[in-house]
């Protein structure tokens, strides 16, 4: 799990929250943006031992002040167009003369070396990077950020950002062993590289009319990126035990500067190479390799109505119905109390936490890491954000593609965040992020819904929206 997972009510809340502070009306003066970000962090990082506890690694984690859930969306998809002149790669050996191998060669003897591959980008030639595999994921799928028209991914582990990576920062990795791993002192809004293990560092260019490609044999290698007509990828002489690589990326007068410092070992290497393995630009459309873990379909006709079977109900003065034979209990709301409706149907299972992994959790209670140690199902449900009174505090987010504003009777201000959740490219469930204003200076709630990924679950999603109603 990652910060994408709107599905958190912890994560919502500081979602809302900060999504409010950033309005142009004033902002409830119970807000504390810091402390709901710095709780939403923590979350992050518990969830993401979670996923090293049973996958061997941890999931990414990239948390910090401007980030949210932009890093979540998803564009609509589009035709490839032409990238890097394929029709000019060609193949040689590493040597003029090639040799051919010895029928009789021992099996002790070293493998001979695999043909280099070369391919023509930017006006020059470079040899293609070796090794480097397409869609390399740990968890659900993927769930890239956006820079630009440049779609990318932090490779597996523990990511902290640093400054705003969607504006081009710097996201940094914390080993599990780091005493900032499972500590929030610095706090993560504070940090800065110097506190990472290894870093990755984002710009998105325009003045890229006089870039340039190394020579052939000056130990630069090239990737091919649909829609990119210059690769060059540049690793750097060792500094301590780092290996700083320079990435440099150019679709026509827009261009990227990746800056990378990972180990300087096996692993760093297959960090690198997976890094750039996942590099896409959005105008070529989706790589085949790519299974998005989040999607965002497109909301139908919604009807208005409470079906039969379906039980109504009311939270600071939002009418809505659920589903029969749902149960509800009262839950803490960053606002004002909230309430959660959960059903019958299971849509994921998160694994118990290990205890030596427990043993780091310094700031938990026993009962805390006894909660946490067993395994947790998670089914449908809505959770309900209770608000204040006011003025409208939200604000439509125009980053995100999959934003949808509806009619609700009562409210001047309806917007829904509808994504569908995969695991392996297989639908898992669907979860929506719900903000609402009552006309006039009624509530703003904030909700969480999450349906089945199956056709009766989307279903089941537009007919809770049609049940809403904040009529006085």
């Amino acid at each position: 799990m990652n910060v994408h997972d709107i599905h958190a009510k912890q994560d919502a809340a500081m979602m809302a929250g900060l999504r409010a502070a950033g309005s142009t009306i004033e902002p409830p003066r119970t807000l504390d943006p810091a402390a709901m970000a710095a709780r939403a962090v923590r979350n992050v990082r518990r969830r993401r031992v979670v996923v090293a506890a049973t996958a061997g690694v941890a999931a990414l984690a990239l948390t910090g002040a401007g980030i949210g859930a932009a890093g979540a969306i998803y564009a609509d998809r589009q035709q490839p167009l032409p990238g890097t002149d394929r029709t000019a790669v060609e193949s040689a050996t590493a040597s003029a003369s090639p040799v051919a191998p010895s029928p009789s060669a021992s099996p002790t003897e070293e493998p001979e070396a695999a043909p280099t591959e070369f391919l023509r980008t930017g006006g020059g030639t470079l040899p293609v990077m070796p090794g480097v595999e397409r869609g390399v994921v740990d968890g659900a799928g993927h769930a890239p950020y956006i820079l630009g028209g440049l779609w990318y991914e932090v490779p597996p582990g523990g990511w902290s950002a640093v400054g705003n990576v969607n504006a081009g920062g710097v996201a940094g990795f914390l080993e599990p062993d780091h005493p900032l791993a499972m500590s929030f002192e610095p706090s993560p809004l504070d940090m800065s590289i110097d506190d990472m293990d290894a870093t990755i560092e984002l710009r998105n260019v325009t003045d890229v009319a006089d870039w340039t490609v190394p020579a052939r044999n000056s130990g630069a290698t090239t990737l091919d990126i649909e829609g990119a007509d210059l690769v060059v990828i540049e690793q750097h002489e060792r500094e301590g035990k780092v290996r700083p690589a320079t990435i440099r990326i150019r679709s026509g007068a827009e261009g990227w500067i990746i800056e990378t410092r990972f180990a300087a070992n096996a692993d760093g290497d297959t960090m690198l190479r997976n890094f750039v393995g996942n590099l896409w630009l959005k105008d070529a459309g989706e790589p085949s390799w790519y299974q998005p873990e989040f999607v965002n379909p497109v909301l139908d006709r919604i009807e208005r109505g409470v079906p039969v079977g379906w039980s109504r109900t009311e939270h600071n003065g939002l009418k809505f119905a659920v589903p029969e034979r749902w149960t509800s209990e009262p839950t803490e709301g960053q606002f004002s109390p909230g309430v959660e409706w959960t059903g019958q149907t299971g849509i994921s299972v998160v694994p118990g936490i290990d205890a030596e992994t427990l043993e780091q959790w310094t700031d938990a209670s026993e009962e805390e890491k006894a909660r946490a140690a067993e395994e947790q199902e998670s089914f449908e449900r809505v959770y309900v954000q209770g608000g204040k009174p006011g003025g409208n505090w939200w604000s439509q987010t125009m980053t995100a593609p999959e934003s949808q504003l509806i009619e609700v009777p009562g409210a001047d201000y309806a917007e829904v965040q509808p994504v569908l959740h995969n695991v392996d490219g297989e639908p898992e469930y669907y979860s929506a992020s719900i903000y609402l204003h009552q006309e006039g200076q009624g509530e703003n709630l904030f909700l969480v819904v999450d349906f089945d990924g199956s056709e009766q679950g989307w279903k089941d999603l537009h007919t809770f929206l049609g049940t809403l109603d904040f009529r006085r």
